[in-house]
């Protein structure tokens, strides 16, 4: 078997990270083992089963948790369980509720699912009423549609958990249509070499990046993954988010990112910035 199968294959027999595809998994090792070559020659030429092999996978579990399922409420079946009464619901006012429920399935969504109108109203005031929403990274945003008060709407997301981005396909094409909006689904990797490429040819009117730039920039000092991803975004306005809480859901005492505030001056981006409860918002003109 090739190693990195292997070890994908020991990560993802952990319940907290077998929704994730091998795929994804083998980029993530792979960009590990670019940080120590010397690592990366004795795990192909030799053993693997070492101390020095279960500290890396440590580390590599470590960024799965911190990035992938620090965010995810394992329910898999309670998420087809509500879609499928989405599909059959016609009373308006249950028919909430129930994507009320859906966000509640995941930590970020479920952080801010009583504060979406709000979000979505102060987006809105700044960037106007979209036509067309590109949500990078979109979780279980797609269910939050229904609070933005828009019809009409495209709205095209993308995300690594594979059984995420085929129920929301589903839920666009099948729900979406009787709410007033449409759009699709794809799933993406921002660690594969065709990810700049994949999102550049997405054009929006405006594009979600909530909760994203920290995982872009996990293990470095520097945010020039981060710069990269969001020139190479075809959209006139970005929203960019960030958690106002530890993980260990103490409050930030400076919530606000002074380096993404420079990198947006340095750039001539003007942006408007607000808060929630849980989160730190910039309104992004670029």
């Amino acid at each position: 078997m090739n190693k990195l199968i292997e070890m994908s294959n020991e990560i993802r027999s952990s319940k907290k990270f077998s929704r994730l595809g091998e795929t994804y998994v083998i980029s993530i090792i792979e960009e590990f083992l670019k940080k120590d070559k010397k690592l990366a020659k004795s795990f192909i030429e030799g053993p693997i089963k070492t101390k020095t092999y279960k500290e890396f996978l440590k580390d590599v579990k470590k960024f799965l948790h911190e990035t992938y399922s620090v965010y995810q409420v394992r329910e898999g079946a309670k998420k087809k369980q509500i879609y499928s009464l989405m599909k059959r619901t016609t009373n308006k006012e249950k028919l909430l509720e129930l994507h009320e429920e859906m966000l509640h399935l995941h930590s970020s969504s479920r952080e801010r699912k009583k504060d979406y109108e709000t979000i979505y109203r102060n987006i809105f005031s700044v960037c106007g009423e979209p036509k067309k929403i590109f949500d990078i990274g979109c979780g279980m945003n797609a269910f939050s549609l229904p609070f933005a008060g828009i019809r009409g709407l495209e709205y095209i997301g993308c995300d690594a958990v594979e059984e995420d981005i085929s129920l929301i396909a589903e839920y666009l094409k099948n729900v979406g249509k009787v709410l007033g909006f449409k759009g699709r689904s794809f799933l993406v990797n921002a660690f594969d070499k065709k990810f700049l490429v994949d999102i550049s040819k997405v054009k929006s009117d405006v594009c979600f990046v909530f909760k994203m730039l920290d995982v872009f920039d996990y293990g470095v000092k520097h945010h020039k993954k981060s710069e990269e991803i969001l020139k190479n975004i075809n959209s006139k306005f970005l929203v960019v988010s960030f958690p106002t809480k530890t993980i260990s859901n103490k409050k930030m005492s400076r919530p606000r990112r002074k380096w993404f505030e420079v990198m947006c001056d340095r750039l001539n981006w003007n942006f408007d910035y607000f808060e929630t409860s849980n989160e730190c918002f910039y309104v992004v003109k670029k």
